[in-house]
């Protein structure tokens, strides 16, 4: 897709800092802002604009004289596995976009899916469901620019993968690992002032991921332009190593590379923009500053200060960055605590992809998640199992949630044939020095994570080297290992680790045995089930030492198809499991999951559909449970889909009730439907109506009742101790009359990290939601902005992203347009047949 981002917010601080920052190539030399003109002032421009792109391979694609004329002309960042496949002419999404998501033991028959459709193609996907069914394969890229003088360096922040990169020719360097940022300097090898071309051969060739990892230049490129002596990439290191809330001890350390300057010069400055202080140091010595009432960050105020740093030779400044970072402090002594406060987290892991856009990392992108998981009522994020993109951490920053920031899904032992695993012995202290170096500045960043789920042969050699590593880097911030504590309260983990950490409660075994070996140190939980979000909840309620659960997973993602899948059994099996969070109804739970179409369900399903927010990021029935459970909500109400006679729904593992806040269903007068009501009280009545209708007591913080069906109003209300603490209630919509729509931003800029996220909703002539609503909506954009992309929620609707039209789900789509590179007023319109279409527009606005 045509993308090059604008500058975020971290970027545009150094602007303040004494950096310029500009979107494109300028002509020559540009001053520091703010200061006089010396031989070279640092320019950060970005790199993403006027990109060629040839998907598949090709000799010579790094050679100069190659004629690319024939290339595809775009902007980064670029994810072609999302991307419709050149061979892949089927329209018919209508195939595959029924609502209902109820799975039956032997996957039906009917209806057949298109063999190819959008980016799907199952009989190509070398990944198969655990990628979604998408094609990965090689791509190149190429780049034709003019020589920006002085010292030049190029930086990836993420390639995915095995990127070769050459300069008119040269070949710079292998980067394997798709997630980590990576650079090569690019002076020795510059036709000076002259046209130049880079070459980027891009190899996600065969099972590379267990997940929907994407293809491509995914996230931004960047060209820093210095002299001879500068602040290297990621070289000022803030540190606060005494925080009390009346007075804070902070340390910045400011590298730098090339002939040494006489001196460094750091100002901080505080969250409103003021200057604070300011030290010179002689280079390589820290500079070290006590603020007095020092604006703390947490969650509920997450305040960044900012640390301007200058290389200084005689009064000249030579280089200048900066970067933001939060006063606060953390400790770890048998309890996690933020300044002082014990943390106890309602976590969530996310996977990278950002739905329809694939893994394209825009700035819009990451922040609206971030904001749609904080309002969902998380607030701790795991980056499972990869660091983010830098644009997702600075929006944890300005938002207050908290991160377990994870390093990678495997070590020397794979998992898929083509996994990172292949380079690790080689590469793992280059990416896990890149990684810290680059997150240390980032107060959201509270854990960090060595890997996921790890096979370590080395009987903890290999974990003790990463850790030591890692704590060369950064000693302010614990230690863990994903699942690394699951097995065995014994686990060669524990003698490197400063958290233990288990999955699915033990898997089934209870993780208190495993603090009871070690109560010194506290434990997270960093992947349980939505089936028991009750349990986890509690036992960490009641456990000081437990920081928290992170459910798999806090927002569907792409791949691993089908893994939250809802089983429709013979009625009676639920009541088989018992309590899935211990064994032996873990391990009941296990048979019955994996036993019901496989470990995931065949395509059309192409998502995991087990997020508590679908993959446009509407709330899912789990989150409602979730919202009651954690005091979030008085009372949910939530209609459970018919199921066949003689069947039930059941929820297992990773998968939960297929159920909507709806009371529009199309069953005869008095069908008994399934009414669940979540609740943190302990008695419940429903009214039908108007009139009592059932009433129950809430188990685990829900009760399912069972109502016969009228039109009309269900209302239900929650009490504790004879009183009402709240109530909900649902109508009966009418027949599907209009489209309406609902961006997220009321303007947009020419910045090319910009987006508006637009829902869609079908509603009735009263304007309410018509909650099941399957239609084909047609978009079209017109004046200064394209259509981004177009999805919905639907979990195995297999259709394009990239076409102007897609079938709602639950009433509600997705259209995401993204503004042009100049000023105007661009203009949405969705259409349906037999639909009151519907218009918006947003002006576009000249970037500043």
């Amino acid at each position: 897709m045509d993308e090059s981002p604008e500058l975020s917010r971290r970027r545009a601080l150094q602007v303040a800092a004494g950096a310029v920052v500009v979107a494109k190539l300028p002509a020559g030399p540009v001053a520091v802002a703010g200061r006089p003109a010396g031989p070279v002032a640092r320019r950060e421009l970005s790199f993403d604009e006027d990109w060629l792109f040839r998907r598949g391979d090709i000799d010579g694609g790094q050679q100069p004289g190659l004629d690319d004329s024939g290339w595809r002309r775009l902007d980064l960042p670029h994810d072609w596995g999302i991307e419709d496949l050149p061979y892949a002419i089927s329209d018919d999404g209508a195939a595959t976009a029924n609502a209902s998501v109820l799975t039956t033991q032997v996957p039906p028959a009917e209806p057949v899916p298109p063999a190819v459709i959008g980016p799907f193609d199952p009989a190509s996907s070398a990944g198969g469901g655990s990628t979604g069914y998408t094609v990965g394969g090689i791509g190149w890229y190429r780049k034709h620019f003019d020589d920006p003088g002085h010292r030049v360096e190029l930086r990836f922040d993420g390639v995915h993968q095995n990127a070769d990169v050459w300069l008119n020719g040269v070949h710079l360097g292998f980067h394997p690992f798709g997630y980590t940022a990576f650079a090569y300097d690019l002076t020795p090898h510059l036709q000076r002032g002259g046209a130049n071309l880079l070459a980027v051969r891009v190899d996600n060739s065969g099972q590379t991921s267990r997940w929907y990892s994407g293809s491509g230049i995914y996230r931004h490129t960047w060209l820093t332009v210095t002299g001879a002596t500068r602040i290297p990439l990621w070289g000022i290191a803030a540190t606060t190593p005494l925080v009390t809330p009346g007075r804070a001890t902070v340390r910045v350390q400011v590298d730098h590379d090339g002939p040494t300057p006489d001196r460094v010069r750091v100002t901080l400055r505080d969250p409103w923009n003021q200057a604070v202080a300011r030290r010179t140091a002689a280079p390589g010595t820290a500079c070290e500053f006590e603020v007095a009432r020092p604006a703390l960050w947490d969650p509920e105020h997450p305040h960044l200060y900012t640390a301007e740093a200058e290389l200084l030779t005689g009064r000249r400044t030579i280089d200048a960055t900066a970067t933001t970072f939060g006063i606060r402090e953390l400790t770890w002594d048998g309890q996690l605590r933020l300044n002082g406060r014990p943390i106890q987290v309602v976590g969530g892991c996310i996977h990278h992809d950002n739905g329809p856009m694939g893994a394209v990392a825009l700035g819009s992108s990451e922040e609206r998640r971030v904001r749609l998981l904080r309002d969902a009522g998380f607030t701790a994020l795991r980056t499972a199992h990869n660091p983010p993109s830098p644009a997702l951490l600075d929006a944890c920053d300005r938002l207050g949630m908290l991160v377990m920031d994870e390093f990678v899904d495997v070590w020397d032992t794979g998992k898929t044939p083509q996994d990172y695993s292949v380079h690790f012995a080689q590469w793992w202290e280059r990416d896990l020095t890149s990684m810290i170096r680059r997150d240390r500045n980032h107060p959201s960043v509270v854990i960090w994570s060595l890997g996921n789920e790890i096979t370590d042969n080395t009987h903890g050699v290999r974990g003790a080297q990463l850790a030591t590593l890692l704590r060369s880097l950064d000693t302010s911030r614990p230690i863990t290992l994903g699942g690394g504590s699951t097995f065995t309260a014994d686990d060669p983990s524990w003698s490197y680790v400063d958290i233990g950490d288990v999955h699915y409660n033990a898997n089934g075994k209870g993780y208190a045995q495993m603090h009871a070996a070690h109560p010194d140190k506290p434990m997270t939980h960093s992947e349980g089930f939505p089936a028991t979000i009750h349990q986890d909840a509690v036992f960490v309620e009641q456990n000081p030492w437990a920081v928290g659960t992170w459910i798999w997973a806090a927002m569907d993602y792409l791949g691993e198809s089908g893994i939250g899948k809802t089983l429709m059994a013979p009625a009676g099996t639920a009541a088989t499991i018992g309590d899935q969070s211990v064994l032996p109804g873990w391990s009941i739970a296990r048979l019955l999951h994996h036993g019901w179409g496989g470990f995931g369900y065949p395509y059309p399903y192409f998502e995991g559909n087990c997020g508590d927010l679908d993959l446009i990021g509407q709330r899912k029935p789990q989150n409602h449970w979730r919202t009651a459970v954690t005091g979030g909500s008085p009372v949910e109400l939530l209609v459970e889909r018919p199921v066949e006679p003689g069947t039930e729904q059941v929820a297992v593992w990773w998968g939960y009730y297929d159920e909507l806040e709806s009371w529009t269903w199309d069953v005869p007068a008095d069908h008994p439907m399934v009414v669940r009501v979540y609740t943190p009280g302990d008695h419940v009545h429903l009214l039908r109506n108007g009139e009592p209708v059932a009433e129950g007591v809430p188990a685990r913080g829900a009760v399912a009742l069972t109502v016969p069906y009228r039109p009309g109003e269900l209302t239900a209300i929650a009490g504790r101790a004879g009183r009402e603490i709240g109530r909900r209630t649902l109508r009966t919509a009418g027949t599907a009359a209009a489209i309406a729509l609902a961006p997220d931003v009321r303007a947009l800029t020419t910045g090319r990290d910009d987006l508006a996220h637009v829902l869609v909703t079908i509603v009735d002539r009263d304007g309410r939601l018509v909650p099941d609503a399957v239609h084909r909506v047609a978009f079209e954009v017109r004046g200064a902005g394209t259509l981004a992309a177009a999805g919905s929620g639907n979990p195995h609707n297999a259709d394009s992203f990239r076409r102007p039209r897609h079938h709602t789900w639950h009433g509600r789509a997705l259209a995401i347009v993204r503004p042009a590179k100049t000023p105007g007023l661009v203009t949405l319109t969705a259409s349906a047949p037999g639909l009151r279409p519907a218009r918006i527009s947003l002006p576009v606005r000249e970037q500043r």
